[in-house]
């Protein structure tokens, strides 16, 4: 079996058919009741502006991660960070190191535009194999059930894409998590 080629597309190229696709593939891999927004869209919070994807060979996504251009606040200046979401693989394509591949493509890409960390929120167990650490010191908006805005500590990983380290002081990245 060959592997297949990691596709760029910026988000707002997606077409309907390929939007539906998504979709289908998210809620295949998200299955929290949280994650019943994938049903009407291919975001959780707000959409990303990459995505990369791999196809199998009906074209159909097999693998697929977006990728948020956000910043971080820390001591009054702004880093822009790559913000990694909605990472997944087909249930009968896991295994294959698909998503390392796909993280590894997006770090070139990342560094070609200057971006110097990559942010996730996820399985450190997972992740930490492709160059991720947890951090404790990265703080986001969150709305609290009845709507009320806080700030949350998040249990954010991260992974420097130079030699630079991830900063030692607070870093507020604005909005919610992605």
């Amino acid at each position: 079996m060959s592997i297949p080629p990691i596709e760029y597309l910026p988000d707002a190229t997606v077409d309907a058919l390929l939007d539906e696709d998504l979709r289908k593939l998210l809620c295949l891999c998200f299955t929290k009741p949280c994650d019943a927004v994938f049903k009407e869209r291919r975001y959780f919070h707000e959409p990303p502006s990459h995505r990369w994807l791999m196809r199998d060979e009906a074209a159909m996504a097999i693998a697929h991660i977006a990728v948020h251009e956000k910043y971080v606040v820390v001591d009054n200046a702004k880093y822009p960070i790559g913000g990694i979401a909605e990472v997944c693989v087909h249930p009968d394509h896991r295994g294959n190191g698909y998503a390392k591949q796909i993280l590894a493509a997006i770090d070139v890409w990342l560094l070609s535009q200057r971006v110097e960390y990559a942010v996730l929120f996820g399985n450190p167990k997972i992740y930490a194999s492709s160059g991720y650490h947890q951090v404790t010191n990265l703080f986001h908006d969150a709305v609290d059930s009845e709507g009320k805005p806080y700030f949350e500590s998040s249990k954010a990983m991260v992974k420097p894409l130079t030699n630079q380290n991830w900063f030692t002081s607070e870093a507020y990245l604005p909005g919610l998590a992605f």
